[in-house]
């Protein structure tokens, strides 16, 4: 009986541990129908109307009560959600001229503040974890992909781990010439080069390891006389126009299953 009263309380007790990662179901819905390989439908986000709802829910959220991971989850998403919207906002916006301009120049409501993607960035960077600038989908091919699945606690490790292998092994991300002993990488791991070099880690630590195995020998064998660049910036939006089939998903999983009482220890 005992057994039985401590399962139904542990149960209930984590129904609202787990109401921070369900908000994001919403957004993890519209991330698996309009984006794919890391190009937006705005089109179709813009007649969508669960947008606009997600973006009320983000603002009305109270996420400084909750644990840490399901704060930064919360404010990737956010970052995120209002990444696409000013993209939706704009909807013939095929090229940035002025970055810095356009992530302050739209606000949003999140958590009761006032914020613009400038200030989201900020307020990520203040957790000091350099791995969420992976989970930041950007507005031009420069930055790592916009992800399909919403972030959650349970889930952001993970993610962020796959959304940098990911990224540092393509070509917008890493690119080894040896013919110049030159290490190319992208113009944002410059601009946020600071979070990641931080105690006794630099940034060629966290490209070698997330990049291609023999990048990342190459990065172990050359380190001390390896000559680090950065590409040049891609000015072109990640938005899309013409309809692709796009392969359905499951649905964000909000919660673990509930063991039964007869397996109870």
């Amino acid at each position: 009986m005992r057994t039985t009263l401590a399962l139904g309380a542990l149960l209930m007790g984590a129904v609202p541990l787990r109401a921070y990662d369900a908000l994001h179901a919403v957004w993890d819905s519209l991330l698996q129908r309009y984006v794919w390989a890391g190009r937006i439908d705005v089109v179709g986000l813009s007649a969508d109307e669960r947008l606009d709802r997600y973006l009320q829910q983000l603002a009305t959220a109270q996420p400084e009560q909750w644990p840490r991971e399901a704060q930064m989850a919360f404010w990737l998403n956010a970052y995120n959600a209002c990444g696409v919207a000013l993209l939706v906002r704009r909807l013939g916006l095929r090229y940035i001229a002025h970055l810095d301009s356009l992530l302050q120049a739209d606000t949003f409501c999140i958590a009761g503040e006032e914020h613009t993607l400038f200030s989201l960035r900020q307020r990520l960077r203040s957790f000091g974890e350099p791995l969420l600038h992976f989970g930041a989908g950007g507005l031009t091919p420069s930055f790592p992909p916009l992800a399909r699945r919403a972030f959650t606690s349970a889930n952001l490790r993970r993610q962020l781990r796959e959304n940098a292998r990911a990224f540092l092994r393509s070509p917008h991300g890493c690119v080894l010439d040896v013919a110049t002993n030159t290490l190319w990488l992208s113009p944002f791991l410059a601009w946020y080069r600071a979070d990641f070099e931080r105690g006794q880690r630099t940034l060629l630590h966290t490209v070698a390891e997330f990049a291609e195995p023999t990048v990342a020998a190459y990065i172990a064998a050359r380190r001390q006389e390896l000559r680090v660049d950065f590409l040049d910036f891609n000015p072109h939006t990640v938005v899309r126009f013409a309809s692709v089939h796009i392969p359905r998903l499951k649905p964000l999983q909000t919660r673990s299953p509930a063991k039964s009482p007869s397996k109870a220890r």
